[in-house]
């Protein structure tokens, strides 16, 4: 027999034997032997579902917790973070103190929109509340706590939060906290009767007292005009349009009301661009703002104009730099 012959029989011989084997196997049986070794597994009926439940603790996440508490005038973040970067890119953000009480975890979750509606929040904080006041947010809803300084405020407040596209509950207090009056005590009292000088410094407290308040009551007074009118310019232009003129004519009013107190106007841009060029953009719409002032007849030498440009957002720039809300004129008083 040739070795060609003696291939294709052990090849057919092969074939033969495999087509024999799997159709006179006996798979019954096999199964119901085998089936006492991996009995363990049918054991628990509720094997998978561990499992399941396992992997879906895992992969659980907490949503982040937020406090910002206005302190001596200066609002204080503190909470629960991924880490420590996403903590400062927060208080950057939203223009607060980053020396708070930080914790970490991985799994928490930052709710973008949340944080960015919530800088829409934090100005009026800042200006209509008292000491001890709180923005809490938990399980992504914000919460306010606290006490307005002015009755006054709480209408402009809820305009600003019905603007806004996040749910706040509303937990202030219906009494208005009082400014604060130092009283001295008996022994101070009679310090004071024995070297004949309390007339000079009632006098020089009243006074301080005095220009705090009309400070803080003038930067009230333009912050509600530019909750709702924004000072905006033409087009690629430092050319202020006639609306704003209107606005800044508005605040010269105001102004001359309090004919003793500086103040700064402040120019801000927002991301896109080149650093330098945007600085010097804000300065020349900062100085545009100045020269408006003037011709409606306030003092050149009340004003001082800062261009900014990027550096102080108070919003987050979308993914080509642009927001309309860091693109501001801002005013500060300074004081006499």
């Amino acid at each position: 027999m040739s070795l060609a012959r003696k291939i294709l029989f052990l090849l057919v011989f092969f074939i033969f034997l495999n087509i024999y084997s799997i159709y006179g196997f006996d798979y019954n049986s096999y199964f119901e032997e085998k089936s006492n070794t991996i009995s363990f597994v049918k054991s628990d009926d509720n094997f998978l579902d561990k499992i399941k439940n396992y992997f879906k603790q895992e992969e659980e996440s907490n949503f982040l917790e937020l406090v910002l508490e206005k302190k001596s005038g200066v609002v204080v973040m503190s909470g629960v973070f991924p880490k420590q970067n996403d903590a400062h890119k927060i208080a950057d953000l939203l223009d607060v103190n980053r020396e708070g009480d930080y914790k970490y975890e991985e799994n928490i979750i930052i709710d973008e929109h949340l944080i960015t509606e919530l800088t829409n929040l934090i100005t009026p904080f800042k200006d209509f509340f008292s000491d001890d006041s709180k923005i809490v947010v938990s399980n992504n809803e914000v919460i306010l706590k606290g006490e307005l300084k002015d009755a006054n405020y709480k209408e402009l407040l809820n305009t600003i939060i019905s603007r806004m596209n996040i749910d706040i509950k509303n937990e202030l207090s219906d009494e208005i906290k009082a400014e604060e009056v130092i009283v001295l005590n008996n022994e101070e009292e009679k310090v004071e009767e024995k070297i004949e000088t309390p007339v000079v410094e009632e006098v020089v407290e009243s006074k301080v007292v005095d220009i705090k308040s009309q400070i803080e009551e003038l930067q009230s007074k333009i912050n509600n005009i530019l909750l709702e009118r924004k000072i905006t310019f033409e087009r690629r232009s430092t050319e202020l349009t006639a609306d704003s003129k209107s606005v800044v004519e508005d605040i010269s009013k105001i102004l001359k009301e309090y004919p003793t107190l500086n103040f700064e106007i402040a120019g801000h841009t927002d991301s896109r661009g080149n650093d330098d060029l945007n600085k010097k953009i804000s300065q020349d719409r900062a100085n545009s703002v100045k020269n408006l002032l003037i011709s409606f007849g306030i003092d050149e030498n009340r004003i001082k104009a800062v261009g900014y440009g990027e550096e102080f957002p108070i919003a987050k720039d979308d993914e080509n730099g642009l927001s309309e809300i860091n693109r501001r004129v801002e005013f500060n008083i300074l004081g006499e």
